[in-house]
């Protein structure tokens, strides 16, 4: 293959990696709309969260001995706690708050309790989107591992210990490549990160720590690790629309992970913030020539562990939501607008 072929094949590559603009014809002003920050309904989306945490606190210090109220309020505030590995993703995209400024600081608040540097995060988010299914992007492992019993040994790593393996690449993989100023970053946000643990486990009893921390960290860990998963596992690297998983899920699933259930909506809009993903993703929706999609979370684990017996990669869930909508007998909005 000569430079001259290599080109167009990186071309080719590229222009399937972002949705073909024909498809948003008659929602441009829509789309557009999807984008706007605003930092009140940014913190509407968060108190229902913040009251949630108090919520379990209160119950778990309440219990007194009753285990299964113990446990109750350990899960109110994991599920808390979960939205907190979602808005630091918000912020690595610039849309936790308008301000730049602000948007790094509550970056680095949401990433403390997870041990994660919001820098270090950043970078290695930014490959994953600007150079997604290469070697630059860690969340995805077809392009890094190759055979297939590799790949589903990564998989499944990601889904039991994907978040503690998250804490413990994430500094490394973000230093790599990164400007002098960005790994100072790191480094700075990983000593405060360790100075805010050295002084909760030194000020506060074990018992404190285990009960409002640590063990609402387990739930979750245990949501982020099946939401990444879904995310992009058994999807087409070279195809945006199959890259991504969009999971239909109920509405208090979607509540509970801030719309980040629509992620093929999240990598064809990136800076669209997570409180506009349900309206991006209900006006393009039956525009997609093809998507992958799960009804719900269980039904892509047990797709997920049916392609497990005989190691298989294909796309898991591709559906092509606009052949539905022309096959019921409704014209697609598309090419309605181009008859008129």
């Amino acid at each position: 293959m000569n430079d001259t072929d290599q080109i167009h094949r990186r071309d080719h590559a590229a222009k399937q990696r972002r949705i073909d603009p024909s498809l948003l014809v008659g929602i441009e002003r829509e789309i557009e709309e999807c984008h706007r920050v605003s930092n009140a309904r940014r913190l509407v989306e968060v108190l229902p969260f913040v009251a949630l945490y108090l919520a379990g606190a209160k119950l778990a210090a309440s219990a007194e001995g009753n285990g299964w109220l113990l446990a109750f309020g350990i899960v109110l505030m994991g599920l808390a706690m979960n939205t907190l590995g979602i808005l630091i993703h918000e912020g690595l995209h610039g849309l936790l708050a308008r301000s730049p400024a602000a948007n790094h600081f509550w970056s680095f608040l949401c990433g403390l309790p997870l041990l994660v540097s919001a820098s270090a995060y950043r970078k290695t988010h930014s490959d994953h989107h600007f150079e997604f299914g290469r070697k630059a992007d860690f969340g995805t492992y077809r392009q890094h591992l190759g055979k297939p019993a590799l790949v589903w040994a990564a998989y499944l790593l990601q889904l039991v210990f994907g978040s503690v393996l998250y804490i413990l690449l994430i500094p490394v993989l973000g230093m790599r490549g990164a400007s002098w100023k960005v790994r100072v970053g790191i480094v700075v946000e990983l000593a405060l990160i360790s100075g805010w643990v050295t002084w909760l486990v030194h000020v506060f009893p074990a018992r404190t720590w285990l009960t409002y921390w640590i063990a609402p960290s387990l739930v979750m860990m245990m949501l982020t690790n099946i939401r990444g998963l879904a995310s992009h596992a058994l999807g087409d690297l070279e195809d945006i629309y199959l890259s991504s998983r969009t999971v239909g899920s109920n509405p208090l699933v979607r509540f509970l992970f801030l719309h980040e259930n629509y992620h093929l909506e999240h990598h064809l809009f990136p800076q669209v913030p997570s409180y506009h993903l349900s309206r991006a993703h209900r006006l393009v929706w039956d525009r997609l020539p093809r998507a992958l999609y799960a009804k719900s979370y269980a039904g892509f684990l047990g797709g997920f562990f049916r392609s497990l017996h005989g190691l298989g990669l294909s796309p898991l869930g591709v559906i092509r939501p606009a052949e539905k909508v022309t096959a019921s007998g409704f014209q697609n909005p598309r090419d309605s607008r181009k008859a008129s």
